[in-house]
């Protein structure tokens, strides 16, 4: 019994040798999955039932991710239309949660943007 008890001990600080010693793995990093590039003006804070970024320039003809991060427990989500109403892009509705919306590319104009749950929570995107 105890060279069975001996035996599984050294098998355990073995295995225990095996994991800390050779290849190492990656670093862990604290860098979100999609993050907006620095300075694009693409990210809208939901707060307080209002968009804490009512506008923003994004390059027309190019798709864009828009981080969309609701900071409240009420549901929110993005809704971009054309300017004469027709639906561009619907974001998925989120309650206190970060999402990344990938949104199709523009083309130059003027676009607004509401909160499908709260038509009052208002925005503009500038395509160019």
């Amino acid at each position: 019994m105890k060279r069975l008890v001996l035996s599984l001990g050294l098998v355990a600080v073995a295995g225990l040798f095996a994991a800390c010693g050779g290849a190492s793995a990656a670093p862990a990093t604290d860098t979100p999955a999609a993050s907006a590039p620095a300075g694009s003006g693409t990210s809208v804070v939901a707060k307080d039932l209002e968009f804490q970024q009512t506008s923003f320039s994004v390059p027309a003809g190019a798709a864009f991710d828009l981080v969309f991060d609701n900071q409240e427990a009420a549901p929110h989500n993005i809704a971009i239309s054309d300017a004469t109403g027709a639906s561009v892009f619907k974001g998925e509705i989120v309650s206190n949660a970060t999402v990344t919306y990938s949104v199709p590319a523009l083309a130059a104009g003027a676009y607004p943007f509401i909160c499908e749950i709260h038509p009052e929570m208002k925005g503009t995107i500038t395509a160019e």
